[in-house]
């Protein structure tokens, strides 16, 4: 009888962090956001914003940033953000050639997005870059 109340009692607080989980990470960027006017090598062409909330880890932000590439879009990985507010965050990215950080921000209906190339060649000037988003 004292095993069948444990399980109960595991089973509701199990089903209670499944029922939260959702609700775990209040930011209006959740979702997929893609830039319909991507069209050089290396223009952000969609960032993909998800919580990863579960009984296993801390709950956060993850992004997986893709890029313009041939004959389909590359990707950077996927990163956790920090999040500023409901409606910006910032993310970093180590690339083969530079540390990448793109911050967003909501305003209204789209994502501005700016991305930092800090490259590790020193000979090579750091860029800054910019560009929209909208919700898929």
């Amino acid at each position: 009888m004292v095993y069948r109340a444990a399980l109960v009692f595991l089973l509701r607080l199990f089903a209670s962090s499944i029922a939260q989980a959702g609700e775990c990470v209040d930011s209006q960027t959740l979702g997929t956001w893609e830039n319909p006017f991507a069209g050089h090598r290396y223009d952000l062409t969609k960032l993909e914003i998800k919580e990863i909330c579960n009984a296993r880890t801390v709950p956060h932000i993850q992004v997986k940033a893709y890029t313009a590439c041939a004959p389909r879009d590359c990707t950077w990985g996927r990163s956790i953000a920090h999040q500023s507010s409901s409606t910006s965050l910032t993310v970093g990215y180590n690339t083969f050639f530079a540390r990448r950080t793109v911050t967003v921000s909501i305003n209204g209906k789209r994502m501005d997005a700016t991305v930092y190339d800090d490259f590790h060649d020193p000979r090579k000037a750091n860029t800054t870059r910019s560009f929209v988003l909208w919700r898929k």
